[in-house]
């Protein structure tokens, strides 16, 4: 009830009084209360600005494995605020905030990850975290990753003689159709494409990565991303499930 009476009080800007409740509540090792704190120094709501003792607060809250106070913590070492610039340390924030699902946490782990698609273990784990913020809601997500709102044609008839394959048959037909379909197109732009994991029982999902000059392009999850379902539709059918990042 205490917490529920501090956040009334801030969101109305009775910033004494929330304040208050979160100084007492911090005695209790409430590491939400200890974000806040954070929050209100790092804002300069209701205190003096004190980036110092932001980071003291959200690190008191890190250590009780708080999501929002992970989260700042990596803001404010990916854009300096307050800290010298350290993205690593920045990274393994992040990291900790994803563990909870923080969505804002998924979505910038995501974006800095994805910048270099040259690892593919680090695409991955940067694609899972975009993929997750995406089908979450988070708009700028949403807007990166192609397919969110694309849905499987659940109706339609079913490829049995595709289906019934195995896994590494299925595989094999669908690099075929890429090599042969899409790839060229991306090549021919500087580009390229890498699959980063298939389901394929009890539906089919298939997850890709653009690389080179379509990597973060606005127009690769959009465009492209037709032509792929398209063609991959004719060669298995439309019952699929397929994300581009």
């Amino acid at each position: 009830m205490k917490h529920k009476e501090a956040l009334k009080a801030y969101r109305t800007k009775d910033y004494e009084t929330a304040l208050n409740i979160w100084k007492e509540e911090v005695l209790k090792e409430n590491d939400q209360a200890m974000a806040n704190l954070g929050l209100m120094y790092l804002k300069g709501e209701g205190v003096e600005k004190d980036f110092q003792t932001a980071k003291e607060w959200f690190e008191k809250a890190s250590t009780l494995g708080n999501d929002s106070a992970n989260y700042n913590l990596a803001l404010m070492y990916q854009s300096k605020i307050g800290v010298e610039e350290d993205v690593p340390k920045a990274i393994d924030y992040f990291r900790e905030a994803v563990k909870k699902n923080h969505q804002g946490a998924n979505f910038r782990l995501g974006l800095l990850l994805l910048k270099d698609r040259t690892d593919e273990i680090l695409v991955r784990e940067g694609f899972e975290c975009m993929l997750n913020a995406a089908l979450s809601g988070h708009p700028m997500a949403m807007a990166q990753m192609g397919g969110v709102d694309k849905p499987a044609n659940t109706q339609c008839e079913k490829n049995t003689t595709f289906r019934e394959k195995s896994k590494e048959e299925q595989l094999e037909i669908i690099q075929d159709a890429i090599d042969r379909f899409i790839r060229p197109i991306l090549v021919k732009d500087g580009g390229d494409m890498m699959i980063l994991d298939y389901i394929y029982d009890p539906d089919i999902e298939l997850r890709l990565a653009y690389q080179g000059a379509c990597a973060g392009c606005s127009l690769g999850a959009t465009s492209t991303y037709e032509l792929i379902k398209s063609t991959l539709s004719q060669v298995i059918d439309e019952n699929i499930k397929i994300y581009i990042i």
